[in-house]
């Protein structure tokens, strides 16, 4: 009797533990570095991945091209990048669907320099816009707000692709671009040195699509259901220690944007605090609203249905 107690004992206490990490770490790929990936790196630097019995290996590419392009060839299972870019793989053949948002607004801003005398949408006409990479967000949302402007993105504008953060920054100073769309911390470190200043704030104007979301595979969702969990859960997790520890969040974002100014990096993080997913979820109105817009500027070619399109544990 005493050693079927203690048999009953360790399975009870086996069932509590987290399930085994797989033993191939499942592989995420970013389009850029920036702050709307904090909860990734939260998970990260909190051990939350492993906490939830799954290993994650992170890449940071150059825009979201090159990350569809790792996600399409098999080099990652999650891939960081929505619609239109999901509605656009789908219609070629590709298994995506959206499987977890980081935030629930674009946190992005569309800036100019201020000698190149931009004080609204309309004064774009003629300049050069740097973007990260064609079909990328940046470029998308570029095209977007020029179109209700009453502008052709293909003639009125010059949009050049030339990388990151960084390099959008590098592109402004240089002046090989008037303008850019660009994503935190690059924005406030931007305006806090005079490079650029605000024209549109993209989460101010628009109610759609989500920042740096994470897409997957039905086929990764069907095969390593664990797995997916567990990294669903991780993160989840993460925006919620984000909400409650921003002191700790920021000691963690200094180490992954090392170069930035941290009264700087510290108030783009307040600014992303409004905007962060508190649940990983995708609102139905959110998605319909993003497919239209994707649609009217001829990115997809058609809409797919909520159910269809987000995967099951990110549906709201």
């Amino acid at each position: 009797m005493r050693l079927s107690m203690k048999i009953l004992a360790m399975i009870g206490a086996l069932c509590a533990l987290p399930a085994m990490a797989s033993a191939e770490p499942v592989k995420i790929a970013l389009p850029v570095m920036s702050l709307e990936s904090m909860p990734i790196f939260v998970a990260q630097a909190k051990g939350l991945f492993k906490k939830h019995g799954v290993e994650v290996d992170v890449v940071t590419s150059r825009g979201g091209g090159e990350a569809m392009k790792a996600y399409i060839a098999g080099e990652v299972q999650i891939v960081g990048t929505g619609f239109p870019e999901v509605g656009l793989m789908r219609a070629r053949g590709v298994d995506v669907m959206l499987f977890f948002a980081q935030t629930s607004r674009v946190p992005f801003s569309l800036i100019a320099r201020p000698d190149a005398g931009i004080k609204s949408v309309a004064d774009l006409k003629g300049k050069t816009i740097a973007v990260t990479s064609p079909g990328s967000l940046t470029a998308n949302l570029t095209r977007y707000f020029l179109i209700q402007a009453g502008m052709d993105p293909a003639k009125d504008v010059s949009l050049v692709s030339v990388g990151g953060g960084g390099e959008l920054l590098g592109a402004l100073k240089s002046k090989r671009a008037d303008a850019a769309m660009l994503f935190e911390p690059f924005v406030s470190i931007a305006v806090n040195q005079g490079i650029a200043n605000v024209v549109v704030d993209v989460a101010a104007k628009l109610d759609a699509f989500s920042s740096a979301p994470l897409s997957t595979s039905k086929a990764f969702l069907n095969k390593s259901p664990n797995d997916a969990k567990g990294v669903f859960d991780a993160l989840v997790e993460a925006q919620q220690y984000i909400k409650g520890h921003h002191d700790d969040t920021f000691e963690i974002a200094k180490k992954h944007f090392a170069n930035a100014n941290p009264t700087v990096l510290k108030a783009a993080l307040e600014h992303m605090y409004k905007v962060y997913s508190p649940d990983g979820t995708f609102s139905r109105a959110n998605v319909d609203a993003t497919q239209k817009i994707s649609v009217a500027l001829k990115i997809m070619p058609q809409s797919y249905p909520y159910e269809d399109a987000v995967a099951p544990m990110a549906r709201k």
